[in-house]
């Protein structure tokens, strides 16, 4: 499937149609998982049953493939279902749950959004997260909460050998200026206080 992406054919109609069959039936757990996240690209509405139905497996990365794909499709209705499964997800669906929570989040959903990102894995994934995490705090209004989140965001970055900071500090300044822009000066002060 992912050669297939990239290619001429990656929208073929029978190509669709055996990854669609692919994704409804496959007992093998991450193809049909990959399957799903293939359609999901495609954005045809026709595939939302699929998504409906794959958010119930009892595979995380099917689960996960297929609340990706709801999101697309029905907002709403992943941001009700990322709430309601949030308690004790893993993996696939894990990141997708953080995904939905952090773009669609309030205030309701620090705890889980928060401990998600901190306990997230380092690596570049987690810098780009950074930035969205970042996004997510801006809509907060509890400073308490932003300073916390700030503190996640710094223990990460405290993290990285201090010889990789010349490439990946302009990602996390441009995040916190946004945060001191948008939340005053006092989380302007904390946040100049910590970075340096």
């Amino acid at each position: 499937m992912q050669r297939i992406a990239t290619t001429p054919y990656k929208a073929d109609a029978v190509v669709l149609e055996t990854i669609e069959k692919i994704a409804k039936s496959d007992p093998d757990k991450k193809t049909r998982a990959a399957a799903i996240s293939y359609l999901t690209k495609n954005g045809d509405a026709k595939y939302l049953p699929i998504y409906q139905t794959a958010v119930n497996d009892s595979s995380y990365s099917v689960a996960g493939a297929g609340l990706k794909g709801l999101v697309a499709l029905d907002a709403g209705s992943a941001y009700t279902l990322a709430k309601k499964y949030s308690a004790d997800a893993k993996d696939g669906l894990s990141d997708a749950i953080s995904d939905i929570l952090i773009e669609q989040g309030t205030e309701a959903d620090f705890d889980f959004i928060a401990n998600a990102y901190r306990d997230a894995p380092s690596g570049q994934t987690k810098v780009e997260v950074s930035e969205k995490f970042g996004s997510y705090l801006m809509k907060l209004n509890d400073l308490e909460k932003i300073k916390t989140g700030i503190g996640y965001i710094l223990d990460f970055r405290n993290m990285i050998p201090a010889q990789y900071w010349p490439y990946i500090d302009p990602s996390f300044k441009a995040t916190f200026d946004k945060l001191s822009k948008a939340k005053g000066s006092e989380i302007e002060n904390y946040i100049k206080m910590k970075f340096k």
